[in-house]
């Protein structure tokens, strides 16, 4: 069953809800310009609690699915969701000394080599990183994103679809539960929440959906030049006959 969160939005007054994305974003822009760049240890860290968190409720996660599909293969579900969400998480894990490692570049010009002169690139985070994901995979497609920002030393907030309640649910109560608010923090509701999230000055924003969207996604983006990366549907026609 369903487990229960100390800090989980649960509220139906987009009033509230609203306030608390506000509040919440500030809170973690502060904390990140206060704590710097979390270590690797930390990152690793909390790329592990992720994996932790899927295997151990692993059976909820495949009950809030089913609930919201009606009828979907458990099977499936532990492959599309759970395993295709562990995978991202333990390859970040895996390579998250290479990724941070700084770059040696050629100094141009030349002749500055001589005196000394070294160039390197050093990655840095960029700091609040907002995910919006659709209902097909909800918790793959939460978590890969999770994986990245992770990695690269981001917090997140997360905006999951609202036509899966159950599992959107469930996935804030989780990260409620394995996660400070300043780590990441979770944001359900409807359209008008979804509007909202997109027009939050993150330092960057991930969409995962409908072309359509995407498009009012880009332009809200754009009043805060938040840069986007998005993932659009609608590219794959199918011809269906009986």
């Amino acid at each position: 069953g369903l487990i229960l969160g100390k800090r989980t939005m649960q509220h139906t007054d987009s009033a509230a809800v609203l306030e608390r994305m506000n509040r919440v974003l500030a809170m973690q822009k502060r904390a990140n310009a206060a704590k710097g760049p979390p270590s690797a240890a930390l990152r690793r860290d909390r790329l592990t609690r992720c994996v932790s968190m899927l295997l151990t409720h692993q059976d909820d996660l495949v009950e809030a699915i089913q609930s919201d599909f009606g009828a979907r293969s458990r099977d499936m579900t532990l492959l599309t969701d759970i395993a295709a969400a562990i995978g991202p998480l333990k390859q970040a894990r895996a390579e998250l000394e290479r990724w941070m490692a700084p770059q040696k570049r050629k100094v141009t010009p030349a002749a500055l080599g001589l005196l000394g002169a070294k160039a390197e690139v050093r990655y840095q985070p960029k700091g609040v990183v907002g995910v919006m994901t659709p209902w097909n995979f909800p918790v793959q497609l939460a978590l890969d994103a999770i994986a990245g920002a992770f990695a690269a030393g981001n917090s997140v907030m997360l905006k999951p679809s609202e036509f899966t309640p159950t599992t959107s649910a469930l996935l804030a109560q989780l990260l409620d539960l394995y996660f400070d608010e300043d780590e990441v923090a979770v944001f359900l509701g409807g359209p008008s929440i979804g509007a909202a999230f997109s027009g939050l000055p993150f330092d960057h924003l991930i969409f995962t959906g409908a072309t359509s969207v995407g498009r009012h996604v880009m332009r809200a983006a754009a009043d805060n030049l938040v840069p986007v990366t998005l993932e659009l549907g609608g590219k794959s026609p199918v011809v269906m006959s009986r």
